[in-house]
């Protein structure tokens, strides 16, 4: 039987699906598929020889994955949002590109221990809600990494605009917050619908990352972006 906390914690998750399956995010990501790598994807990749298993956590509809498969690496893309995989799938088939796309449902990944070189995470840490279940599911990439398995991931941070949490707690919230009774300090929604988001200060984030099976090699801010490679810890 699911508690309440748990019932709070899937409506979340829901939420952000809702948003994702949305015809306007669609057509967005189906645009983004041209923009291919951007540079520091590019840079990660590139210490992987060509055929190695990569996955992209969050690949909406395959801009990434299509980008590297075209490469020579092995590539699985997986996603929340049903309507997005579908879409991956589709626009695969009409370059003719070999990707492998699935559709999953958190906080288990599809996959056997260390099926993986290296992994991305583009903006979808901040849609797991509560800390514990964004470390867990880092233990969860962890454990589909090789031993020595890196990760990549791009967040958005709030430290080039706010100095606390306080003022992100705007009318958009209090709209949609009142019906959550689990919300953690940075959790919010997206502007103008009720699908959550968390926001996050840098040092908040690396805290997780403390908490988590890996370790930070190396990051480096851009504007509201934080850019962080990630090791597997060899204890794990």
């Amino acid at each position: 039987m699911k508690t309440k906390n748990s019932q709070e914690t899937q409506r979340l998750l829901d939420s952000v699906k809702e948003n994702y399956n949305q015809s306007d995010e669609l057509d967005r990501r189906k645009k983004e598929v041209e923009y291919g790598l951007a540079k520091s994807e590019q840079a990660f990749v590139e210490e992987f020889p060509a055929g190695s298993c990569l996955l992209d956590i969050g690949c909406a509809s395959g801009r990434l994955c299509l980008a590297l498969a075209q490469q020579g690496y092995t590539v699985t893309g997986i996603d929340v949002a049903e309507k997005q995989i579908a879409q991956a799938k589709q626009i695969a088939a009409e370059k003719d590109i070999d990707v492998t796309f699935l559709h999953y449902e958190p906080p288990t990944l599809p996959f056997p221990d260390a099926s993986f070189t290296a992994a991305f995470m583009g903006n979808v840490y901040c849609y797991i809600p509560h800390s514990a279940a964004r470390i867990a599911f880092l233990k969860e990439v962890a454990r589909v990494l090789y031993p020595d398995g890196q990760l990549l991931l791009f967040q958005s941070i709030l430290d080039a605009i706010f100095d606390n949490y306080k003022p992100i707690y705007d009318d958009n919230y209090h709209q949609f917050a009142s019906d959550y009774k689990t919300l953690e300090e940075g959790d919010n929604f997206c502007s103008g619908a009720p699908a959550y988001v968390h926001h996050f200060f840098a040092a908040d984030l690396k805290a997780e990352f403390d908490e988590s099976p890996f370790q930070l090699l190396d990051s480096s801010e851009k504007g509201d972006t934080i850019t962080c490679v990630l090791q597997k810890r060899e204890s794990i």
